[in-house]
């Protein structure tokens, strides 16, 4: 490796340069998650650091031939920046042009993606038949604008922090190296003690004086750290002597309730005669060991466990610890964003006289919101070629030979139930989900796990208080988000108990074009389901129920025109705003590749297939009148739609 390898601003990562991808290399393959989560992560950095560096990762390279400069490490991270810097020398309300020919970064052997960086380069979108590549520019294209909202930044701003202030740290591997090995050794190196390691190592250090609150501290923690696991299973289980049953000692009779608080929490604990935590033993070393040390930490591979089904949680467990921390401390000035995990934590414990209640707080905080999200958050469950989306709960038995078992969690104990509020639930929760899919900054969920929090009583939540909360939350973040001057998601949550304090929105977000927010999209999706399926009386007729039963919810992120901005055949639109909303639909980049600049009439006859399953509710709609979709059609369409979104959820 280069003895001191530079760290260089994005500008000059892309000046007088000249990089290949080799063809080892895999295709550009980033999604939607990876390219909003880089441009979330930099409207972050840019509002909360704007004045200082900030390091986006390493570019690894191979000095080839012809001055060639190999990308061996970093390729799809430096392909999506070449995207960004482009699309923002594309954008009116940018003043920057890109200071590198559109050959600075090139494909080995790949004709097809070095024509479509070409067309992106030159605005030629339609010339791009890279489906990963311009959906790629797509995704940057109908996010950014809304990202810079939410930050409260322009895009001069986020351009220069971009382009000056992040950095990467340009590595040249020796001439002679052998690039099998280093792949080799890329892929078994050692992993760096991760920022929620360092701070669980803190809290507990506020605890020295007490062995069982340290122990307890660590049972929790590491309970909780496996978002895709319910918590209970990470406590002993004994059904031959109840005395040592520390789960059903903590979590009652059927594994659904909790202790009321702390001291309820250490007694189950203690009296249970668990000392040290079982079942889920951490290989790692003693936190403590490892920050004395300078050597570096090797880390055994999770466990593959086969046979039970594939739940992914929709946050990880860096996000979750500040999202416990903001609901605990009702701190409205805590940042989302796992980044700033240790300083966010900071702020707070060294302004508190007690740090050890504090970190005795917070451990039965962890320990009831990893319960409570378990029980009351949807998880993804892996179905292979499709998901979908649950929301159950364990039940534990403590009998011998009899354990836990996974049902809905809104069935009752006698095995029946109201799937009406329980699909409501999976709906609603899912809606926010995908309109707002990456890791940072999730309000929808700190707003529900608020609620959750503050408002488990007896042992439950009821299915239709939930619903009422979220019916309310879905309000409050379509009419008070979209005024001239947007209401503050912690306003809404903290201030207003998440209660729309507006009954209309501007009319300028119906000129908005594709840059139009994927929730308000989703919403409507959520309320033309709720008025096919449950209140059918408001709405007659609109949607076949069986149709509507279909649609769930999955991550689009491309809002497209129904009639194309520019036809295959040359033929005009037959109304005069190709952009106006009754135009637009909110679907996946795979349908987008397929549509193409088709007429609405021929991408019926193509694509749409009444059996499949809906990929939008809108959509579903502008294909009945496809054969005809001129402009009193699109206004009759717009007119509903827009009806439907005003509509006040949270009263019903």
């Amino acid at each position: 490796m280069s003895k001191n390898p530079p760290l260089l601003s994005i500008s000059d990562i892309f000046k007088n340069a000249n990089y290949s991808i080799p063809i080892y290399q895999r295709e550009y393959a980033w999604t939607i998650t990876e390219v909003t989560q880089l441009l979330s992560d930099l409207c972050s950095q840019a509002k909360a650091n704007q004045n200082d560096n900030y390091y986006l990762g390493t570019l690894v390279i191979n000095k080839g031939i012809q001055r060639k400069e190999e990308v061996i490490d970093g390729q799809q991270r430096l392909t999506t920046l070449y995207i960004l810097l482009a699309y923002l020398s594309h954008s009116k309300e940018s003043s920057y042009t890109v200071n590198f020919e559109f050959d600075t970064l090139l494909f080995d052997s790949r004709p097809q993606s070095i024509s479509a960086l070409q067309a992106i380069y030159n605005k030629k979108l339609d010339d791009v038949n890279e489906p990963a590549i311009k959906a790629a520019y797509r995704i940057i294209r109908d996010n950014l604008s809304q990202y810079l909202k939410d930050f409260s930044i322009n895009l001069e701003e986020f351009t220069d922090y971009l382009l000056n202030k992040t950095l990467l740290l340009k590595v040249t591997v020796p001439p002679d190296t052998d690039l099998n090995h280093y792949f080799e050794i890329m892929n078994v190196r050692g992993e760096q003690l991760e920022k929620h390691e360092v701070l669980k190592s803190r809290l507990m250090g506020f605890l020295i004086d007490s062995p069982e609150d340290r122990k307890l501290f660590n049972t929790v923690w590491e309970a909780a750290s496996d978002m895709n696991r319910y918590i209970q299973l990470f406590f002993t289980r004994n059904t031959a002597e109840d005395a040592k049953n520390t789960r059903k000692k903590i979590f009652g009779d059927d594994g659904n309730s909790i202790p009321k608080n702390y001291e309820e929490l250490i007694e189950a604990y203690i009296c249970t005669n668990e000392l040290t935590k079982k079942g889920k033993t951490s290989d790692k070393p003693n936190l403590n060991t490892i920050l004395d040390s300078k050597e570096r930490v090797y880390l055994k591979e999770a466990e593959n466990i086969e046979g039970h089904e594939q739940l992914t949680a929709v946050i990880n467990f860096p996000n979750f610890l500040l999202h416990v921390l903001k609901v605990q401390e009702k701190n409205k000035d805590i940042a989302l964003d796992d980044k700033q995990l240790l300083k966010q934590f900071e702020l707070v414990y060294e302004k508190k006289s007690d740090q050890s209640k504090f970190a005795k707080d917070f451990c039965y905080s962890l320990l009831k919101m990893k319960f409570l999200f378990d029980k009351y958050i949807i998880r993804n469950l892996d179905l292979g070629k499709e998901t979908k989306w649950v929301l159950r709960k364990q039940e534990h038995q403590f009998v011998q030979g009899k354990s836990h078992y996974l049902k809905d969690t809104f069935e009752k104990d006698d095995n029946t139930q109201d799937k009406t509020e329980h699909n409501r639930i999976i709906m609603l929760q899912s809606m926010f989900h995908v309109s707002f899919p990456t890791r940072i900054y999730k309000h929808w969920f700190n707003a529900t796990l608020y609620y959750l929090f503050h408002n488990y009583e007896n042992g439950e939540i009821k299915a239709g208080d939930l619903i009422a909360y979220l019916e309310k939350l879905n309000d409050a973040f379509f009419f008070d988000r979209n005024q001239s001057i947007n209401m503050e998601y912690e306003e809404i949550i903290y201030d207003n108990k998440g209660e729309a304090k507006n009954s209309n929105v501007s009319d300028d977000i119906w000129l908005d074009g594709t840059g139009t927010k994927n929730f308000i999209f989703n919403r409507l999706d959520y309320l033309i389901w709720y008025y096919a399926t449950i209140e059918k009386s408001t709405y007659k007729n609109l949607i076949d129920s069986t149709r509507a039963n279909n649609f769930q919810f999955g991550f689009r992120s491309s809002v497209e025109h129904f009639f194309p901005q520019h036809p295959r055949n040359g033929e005009k639109p037959p109304f005069d705003d190709i952009d106006r909303f009754g135009n637009l639909c909110l679907i996946s980049q795979q349908k987008n590749s397929r549509f193409s600049n088709d007429l609405p009439k021929a991408k019926k006859a193509n694509y749409h297939r009444p059996d499949d399953k809906p990929e939008s509710l809108k959509m579903e709609l502008m294909w009945d009148h496809a054969d005809n979709w001129d402009e009193d059609n699109l206004i009759a369409h717009e007119s509903l739609m827009i009806e439907i979104l005003n509509t006040i959820t949270y009263d019903r």
